[in-house]
């Protein structure tokens, strides 16, 4: 999946992987509570079901998991952990002066690629 033209050189990373993996990597890197933000969802407990197998996201959900998983990996293969914790949780000028967990909610997917792009080609800027 490219996420925008031009945009991250990471493809179908998640693609592979089990919806229970990216939520429980997820959680450990940005919260549980922020991945519910994300995901859609008010309770932080519904999304620790979703890390341990008992429950399954909805369709949108795991969407949103899936590509937040993916331009989380691509933002840490270049600027590292610390920063990508940083960049999903921060007010960023390309979103309209709100956070990407706030635009990936909303289903902003390009717009967000195209904020990912730029923290890639010219470094953090939330």
């Amino acid at each position: 999946m490219t996420i925008a033209p031009g945009g991250p050189r990471h493809r179908a990373g998640s693609v592979f992987m089990d919806i229970t993996d990216i939520v429980r990597e997820l959680c450990d890197t940005i919260t549980a509570r922020m991945v519910a933000s994300l995901a859609g969802v008010k309770d932080p407990g519904q999304v620790r079901k979703w890390a341990n197998g008992k429950l399954s996201p909805t369709q949108p959900a795991e969407q949103r998991l899936r590509f937040t998983y993916d331009i989380m990996h691509e933002i840490e293969s270049v600027q590292g952990r610390k920063t990508a914790q940083a960049w999903i949780m921060s007010i960023n000028p390309r979103l309209g002066y709100e956070s990407p967990i706030k635009a990936i909610r909303e289903d902003r997917f390009p717009e967000t690629g195209a904020a990912v792009k730029a923290v890639l080609d010219e470094g953090y800027d939330g």
